[in-house]
């Protein structure tokens, strides 16, 4: 056995492209030079699978990516790899001389993800703003380059992305219309939905169906977060902050909304069995004699067989994982409550004495809500975790703040307060 002769390793090659690996074998043999006492070991070396990016003169130990192999045994496995290369399908001539196809598949996906993905994680909105390629930076004219280019792409536009949708029809035809496959609306995992306290009757149907055709679950079956920002019409300005903080929870359309979101996607608690009566034991055996002619002296055997078969069909039945359901309740609020609700009260510093005259444990100050812990209502200090400003496209510019996200019975609920930016607002008014 010649000790210099060398073979790559599977585990090195397992994630390289077919182009790379079918091309090494028009590699030219290696020249015979150089002693003649190892002319005979480099006659014998294999044609490497792939250009190495290590130093030739290099020494491998057991656990580098070049091992050590009998000759015959090494001559039988290039036998083998030639006769499967052979079954590789060769690129076609416009871009087999491409790069690009010399990269190991994880690489080209890192590429296609900086040119299909929206800038700064940016939700794309459809149908689209006019703004929206230079908002998103979305190059999503890498997919007509070519059929590989775009069969390889294509899904990462869907799976990277977080997709918005302002009406229950565009989520609808994004899918069946717009879409370049149906196969795409599988692969969409990152969904927002944007829904106006006025148009709740016209998003139920499409939030709640379990039909095949028109449902947000059938369009979007393997959703792992859902985003809803409820636009509420709750905020009565007349009353107090306090008072409004108390009533925001109690609007009937978005307990609406939460209850409809929860019976499509969060399976029910698992309903005490009620016991059989006669009846439907007896039915149940005339349609099963041959499964219980064991147990025919045993009423209570058969009976317990019987539960057993029901409650197989009833809980075996393929589930699917439920999606995080992230649900914000938007209130727009006058700016006076929005500074109250988001300025920090001064702080002063009291005298031990005067800590015993605070009062009773129900009127010290709340302590502020912990991101997933059970929903019990918010308070200003929720807020004030810093304030932010977007742009609305109905509203223009706005001074943003959000609580952290509550569970309320398995649906996270925040609540934003926004208000248009004050220079801009007297700007629109003097104009």
């Amino acid at each position: 056995m010649d000790p210099h002769e060398w073979r790559e390793s599977v585990l090195s090659t397992r994630s390289l492209s077919y182009i790379s690996q079918a091309g090494s074998m028009h590699h030219p043999p290696l020249a015979q030079t150089g002693p003649s006492s190892r002319q005979h070991s480099i006659t014998n070396l294999r044609t490497p699978t792939r250009r190495s990016t290590l130093n030739s003169t290099s020494e491998y130990s057991e656990d580098d990516d070049l091992e050590m192999v009998d000759v015959h045994r090494g001559k039988e496995k290039e036998k083998e790899r030639a006769a499967a290369l052979n079954d590789i399908p060769e690129l076609p001539e416009s871009v087999a001389g491409s790069l690009l196809f010399e990269l190991p598949r994880e690489i080209r996906d890192r590429i296609y993800a900086f040119c299909v993905t929206s800038r700064d994680g940016l939700p794309v909105e459809w149908p689209r703003p006019r703004d929206a390629p230079a908002r998103y930076g979305i190059q999503a004219q890498l997919l007509r380059t070519c059929r590989i280019v775009h069969d390889e792409a294509a899904s990462l536009l869907y799976t990277l992305n977080n997709l918005t949708f302002h009406h229950p029809s565009d989520a609808n035809m994004f899918v069946h219309a717009f879409a370049s496959s149906p196969l795409y609306g599988r692969q969409v995992t990152n969904l927002s939905l944007h829904i106006k306290a006025q148009d709740t009757r016209m998003w139920m149907p499409y939030l709640t169906s379990t039909d095949q055709v028109r449902s947000l679950r059938a369009d979007y079956p393997n959703l792992k977060e859902l985003g809803v920002r409820f636009r509420s019409n709750k905020w009565q300005h007349q009353n107090p902050p306090e008072a409004n903080l108390k009533q925001w929870s109690e609007d009937s359309r978005l307990e609406e909304v939460m209850s409809g979101l929860r019976h499509a996607f969060l399976p029910s608690d698992p309903q005490e069995r009620t016991p059989i009566n006669e009846r439907e034991f007896q039915e149940y055996i005339a349609r099963n004699a041959a499964a219980f002619r064991d147990a025919a002296e045993n009423t209570q055997l058969r009976k317990r067989l019987m539960e057993l078969h029901k409650a197989r069909a009833k809980y075996t039945a393929p589930r699917q994982d439920s999606p995080a359901i992230r649900l914000c309740c938007a209130c727009r609020v006058h700016p006076t409550h929005f500074n109250a609700l988001t300025v920090s009260p001064p702080t002063t510093r009291l005298p031990p004495a005067s800590v015993a005259d605070l009062g009773p444990p129900h009127l010290t100050p709340p302590t502020p809500v912990k991101e997933g812990e059970p929903f019990r209502g918010f308070n200003a200090i929720d807020f004030q975790n810093g304030v932010k400003r977007l742009h609305d496209p109905d509203l223009g510019s706005a001074q943003v703040a959000r609580t952290p996200y509550a569970n309320k019975k398995g649906i996270l609920l925040a609540l934003e307060v926004h208000c248009l930016d004050p220079k801009k607002d007297a700007a629109e008014r003097a104009a």
